[in-house]
């Protein structure tokens, strides 16, 4: 620890920028909000209907409390994982620049950026595998029903109530949040069973609220991250898929894992961190971000998938 080349140092106004900033263009806080965690690995309730339910809470005079029988609570493991992403720095490059902290900056941004959508990467795969969901909670569309599909007959109206109704059978309440790939939501605005329920009103485009509205979801948004493996094609990392949940909404400040909710991310405390070491004798400048997380499914009664919307 006596060379400056071995000396890590917590950079606490880079780690302040990097625990405050997010990407407008990431939509997996709005289907796995995060929670705090002091440890690696726990336990947390998996949800189930009873989580949901409303209760009796009215006493007349002299009578006795309304007591809640207790269900039988079980328990499902979650384990967080390190991530980090560096990149260095040549005192040149430092000499050169205007001012070194807004370099400085603009670079951790570029990292957690990197980290963000590893995160949007894991939360799609991990609510789009079909395998996750009970039974009777997705429906995967063939080539024949597809909302594109000229010759379907599938409504997508109808498709999508059903699966708020799945839900509701399932955990009593509707779901609040609903999520789209790009694909998706492009073929949704120009769907004929969309367009004939705004028709009168003298509207030319279809927008998220106005799905918002017709659907009676309170919170609709259209995964439009991308992503390469070869860095000259890519891909949406949210596909032609469209899934409903109950999420919870509560104040970040207010929130706990404990709240029933579709699923979370497991945020370790302190994290995401920015720190930084020198190599090469001081001459390189090493910046480094690290986050540590989990994300995981909770409630799997309060999500429903419609899956392959597009041809």
């Amino acid at each position: 620890m006596s060379t400056l080349d071995n000396l890590r140092m917590i950079d606490p106004v880079l780690t302040s920028l990097a625990q405050g900033y997010s990407n407008s263009n990431l939509i997996y806080d709005r289907l796995f909000p995060a929670v705090s965690v002091s440890k690696q690995k726990g336990k947390v309730p998996l949800f189930g209907r009873e989580s949901f339910m409303a209760h009796q809470t009215e006493r007349a005079v002299r009578s006795s409390s309304n007591r809640m029988l207790p269900g039988d609570i079980q328990l499902i493991n979650f384990q967080t994982q390190e991530r980090d992403i560096e990149a260095a720095i040549d005192y040149l490059e430092e000499e050169e620049a205007l001012a070194n902290l807004k370099y400085e900056k603009r670079l951790t941004q570029q990292l957690i950026d990197i980290l963000q959508l590893g995160k949007e990467i894991e939360a799609s795969l991990t609510s789009q595998d079909i395998n996750n969901y009970e039974s009777g909670m997705y429906r995967s569309l063939l080539d024949s029903e597809t909302f594109d599909n000229i010759s379907s007959t599938t409504n997508p109206n109808e498709l999508i109530l059903e699966g708020k109704e799945a839900i509701r059978n399932k955990i009593a309440i509707y779901p609040n949040t609903m999520i789209m790939g790009n694909s998706t939501y492009r073929v949704l605005c120009k769907h004929a069973s969309i367009l004939d329920k705004i028709k009168f009103n003298g509207i030319q485009k279809v927008t998220r609220d106005m799905i918002s509205d017709i659907f009676e979801i309170e919170n609709v948004y259209v995964g439009m991250a991308v992503h390469t493996n070869d860095g000259s094609t890519f891909s949406d990392i949210w596909e032609d898929n469209i899934i409903l949940a109950y999420v919870d909404n509560t104040a970040k400040e207010n929130r706990t894992e404990f709240n029933p909710s579709f699923g979370y991310t497991f945020q370790r405390t302190g994290m995401p961190e920015t720190d930084s070491y020198y190599e090469n004798g001081g001459k390189i400048k090493i910046i480094r971000c690290t986050d540590n997380y989990g994300i995981k499914i909770t409630a799997p009664d309060a999500g429903y998938l419609i899956k392959n919307t597009n041809q």
